[in-house]
């Protein structure tokens, strides 16, 4: 092959790959925007009441820290201000709470908790500028763990874990680092009823999060 030849298959090579690569991203446009993040995550609980072995007490549950991802889906035709995210997390936290049963007057019951939340949100945004403001609902799964539980009158293991629906109520902005890098701020306000063997409490909680993401 000449050096002629190898010039014109040069050139017809990338006439090829730039067609594939322009189609691509035109079927990407029409499609729509797909956001894949990760974040950081802090939760801040509300002090609530926990059912203990057949009593009602005051229970406080302390602050956690934890991380996060989420892909979402913005359809171009929903003109990109509706979107469907899945949303998958974890956090630690710790609860405690007085021991009144059977007996155990002056005792507290404590365990360490650990939280993993599965949802699917629904998410509608300003769909254009450098700050893209956004609100949103959710619905899913979440698994509340407790870790080396010290509460009197129960056979604990080693953990307990309990499974329950959720959803959660979110708002937040989005800022542009350039058309396909993003950084966010998000709050949320989640809720969640825990069953354990002789123990069950509603969880509530307001979550903070920042991250960054990537549009293709």
């Amino acid at each position: 092959m000449g050096f002629a030849s190898l010039v014109r298959l040069i050139t017809l090579l990338s006439a090829l790959f730039c067609s594939l690569c322009i189609t691509d991203v035109a079927v990407a446009a029409e499609f729509g925007d797909v956001e894949l993040s990760a974040y950081a995550l802090g939760s801040w609980p509300r002090d609530l009441e926990i059912f203990n072995q057949e009593t009602t007490v005051p229970a406080s549950i302390q602050d956690g820290f934890g991380a996060g991802l989420k892909v979402g889906l913005f359809p171009a035709a929903l003109r990109r201000m509706v979107g469907l995210e899945i949303d998958s997390n974890m956090h630690g936290g710790a609860l405690s709470f007085p021991n009144i049963t059977n007996g155990h007057v002056n005792e507290t019951g404590r365990s360490d908790l650990l939280v993993s939340n599965t949802t699917f949100n629904l998410v509608l945004r300003y769909p254009s500028g450098t700050v893209r403001p956004y609100i949103g609902i959710g619905l899913g799964w979440s698994r509340g763990t407790l870790l080396n539980p010290n509460i009197a009158g129960r056979d604990d293991n080693d953990f307990d874990t309990a499974h329950a629906l959720a959803h959660q109520f979110l708002g937040g902005a989005q800022i542009l680092l350039n058309p396909k890098v993003f950084l966010f701020g998000e709050y949320r306000y989640f809720l969640s009823d825990y069953h354990w063997e002789g123990l069950s409490m509603d969880f509530r909680t307001h979550y903070g999060l920042v991250g960054a993401g990537l549009r293709f």
